[in-house]
């Protein structure tokens, strides 16, 4: 199991935006209240990225389908920005067994342990993973958190949001305290829900939940009349502009390849505590089953980009009588790659009986990241036939693999590539 690159942080921003968009809010001052909370977002992502000497972010996610959980997720984040170290403690629901995690993180070395994963991941359960770095110049991008709304292409996000919400700015309450701090709350139904949201969310869910992905093993796959229901959020922040405790809870309904129609309950919640004040201890390992590898490369550099030069393959899967099936494959050709930039060719080929007429092909070219918060192994692509790919490339520091995403590829598209071996 690895640690996806991007940050509890950016997650929780990203859907609080997203909902708290949908609720947006308001009140009678010179600023609304929906202005106010970009203002407070902003302010938490600059703070929690370079501002702050320490502090604690819990975030978690519950999906209920009817009374039963179909989907929880727990992440306790732990950051010390002075002493670049970081903490995490992480467990997963998929609706019919647990997983836990913990990775402690400096600039010279990975702690990691794993619980319920022994059968499927390949870990261990009463063993501790530890990797230690030699011959860095600077292992902070993969340790401290970045401002999700430095990242690029975040403008765009921003007005898009803008847009979405419309009029719905001026339907929730802001209370100011004595204290100075603040808390905005609101509700939404669903005859106030854009109809462009809706459009979104059914696009959005299909392309998280509706995937092979184990994690969502249990939750019911909507494929039709996808909605939301309604929305309620609270958010409180202090005086100075920090966010300290964020939730959002609805409904989302929509109907199975059954014509069945379900009531998804979700709730998201982020809190953000201990700051400046947050402690972090290596553990000690004394008398603990450690497993104990050390790696010399320079971790935050693209060395020797050649040997991502070829051929990476992913399944394209489907359920099919309770099993799934192999339906076709996808594949990425890098066929030239510097430190700089990178080009080559994305096609899905279908099996007899499973063909699609829009299935894709398409060549692309993509420049590097170069500043602090992004990793020097990630590319920007575009394509001059895919008008829309507007996606990332993500190359694999240690294995033989690659890592894509876009808004305008489907499920079969995102995801990790193999790379083939003649």
């Amino acid at each position: 199991m690895k640690f996806k690159k991007k940050t509890l942080m950016a997650i929780s921003f990203a859907l609080g935006t997203l909902m708290f968009a949908s609720t947006a809010m308001a009140e009678a001052a010179t600023k609304s209240g929906y202005e106010q909370m970009k203002d407070s977002l902003k302010y938490t992502g600059k703070q929690t990225s370079t501002g702050l000497s320490s502090y604690t972010m819990e975030g978690s996610m519950i999906i209920k389908d009817g009374s039963t959980i179909v989907s929880y997720e727990n992440s306790i984040n732990k950051y010390n920005l002075t002493n670049k170290t970081k903490e995490t403690i992480g467990e997963t629901y998929n609706g019919k067994s647990k997983k836990g995690s913990y990775m402690y993180l400096d600039k010279n070395t990975a702690i990691s342990k794993y619980t319920g994963q022994e059968s499927s991941d390949g870990y261990k359960n009463d063993s501790y993973y530890v990797t230690n770095y030699k011959s860095h110049d600077n292992t902070e991008p993969n340790i401290l958190p970045h401002n999700p709304f430095e990242q690029a292409g975040a403008e765009d996000l921003e007005k898009i949001a803008d847009a979405l919400v419309g009029n719905l700015k001026d339907i929730v309450a802001v209370n100011v305290k004595q204290d100075g701090s603040k808390e905005l709350s609101g509700t939404v139904n669903n005859t106030q829900i854009p109809s462009i949201a809706n459009a979104l969310l059914s696009y959005k869910f299909k392309d998280m939940f509706n995937s092979n992905d184990p994690n969502y093993s249990k939750m019911p796959k909507l494929i039709e009349d996808i909605s939301i229901k309604n929305v309620k959020g609270n958010m409180t922040i202090d005086k100075s502009d920090l966010i300290k405790t964020g939730l959002v809870s609805g409904i989302i309904s929509g109907k199975d390849k059954n014509n069945t129609f379900h009531d998804l309950t979700f709730e998201m919640m982020l809190k953000i505590y201990d700051v400046n004040s947050t402690k972090i201890n290596k553990p000690d390992l004394s008398g603990k089953n450690v497993i104990e590898e050390t790696k010399t490369s320079n971790y935050d550099k693209l060395t020797n980009p050649e040997k991502y030069i070829g051929k990476y393959t992913s399944t394209i899967a489907i359920e099919k009588d309770g099993k799934f099936i192999k339906i076709g494959e996808s594949t990425v050709n890098i066929e030239k790659i510097d430190t700089e930039n990178i080009s080559g060719t994305y096609e899905e080929k279908y099996l007899p009986g499973y063909e699609k007429s829009n299935s894709k092909k398409f060549s692309f070219t993509g420049k590097f990241y170069k500043d602090k918060n992004h990793s020097p192994y990630a590319a920007k692509i575009t394509s001059d036939s895919e008008k829309n790919l507007d996606g990332e490339i993500y190359l694999n520091s240690d294995a033989a693999t690659i890592d894509i995403s876009s808004p305008n590829l489907n499920a079969s598209g995102h995801g990790s590539y193999t790379k083939v071996f003649k």
